[in-house]
């Protein structure tokens, strides 16, 4: 099962139209933030929202980054440190009530943990170049 990011914050955003599968988004940021508890993933996507926020129509963009913070995080586990392109995103319910399981995995490397909440903290658009 793909990952869901039926986030209200994005919901706003895309309206009735689908919004991106975490597995098809570039997984660029991880933090993990042991004070808090809490770990912030950062994902980019060209599959733009059909109704952008105000200040976004000053200028062209092609891409949209978003930030996901996950808080009362427990049981973490990491495997490894670098990103690869080739992973897969799963939030799942939690074996827990109220509980989130969340993972990226890859051929050799990995992320998991229980959280409790989710939510967007920030979106940003912007003008990516073209690869060469």
């Amino acid at each position: 099962m793909a990952a869901s990011i039926e986030r209200p914050e994005l919901r706003d955003l895309y309206g009735t139209a689908p919004v991106p599968d975490l597995d098809t988004c570039d997984f660029f940021h991880v933090h993990i933030d042991e004070r808090s508890t809490s770990v912030t993933f950062a994902f980019e996507t060209s599959q733009l929202p059909a109704n952008p926020k105000p200040e976004w129509t000053e200028s062209a963009y092609n891409t949209l980054r978003f930030w996901i913070e996950f808080t009362g995080v427990s049981e973490l586990r990491v495997s490894g440190i670098l990103a690869e392109a080739k992973r897969a995103v799963r939030i799942t319910g939690g074996a827990a009530p109220d509980r989130l399981d969340v993972s990226v995995t890859s051929e050799t490397r990995s992320i998991a943990f229980s959280a409790s909440a989710s939510h967007v903290t920030h979106t940003r658009v912007y003008l990516k170049a073209a690869s060469l």
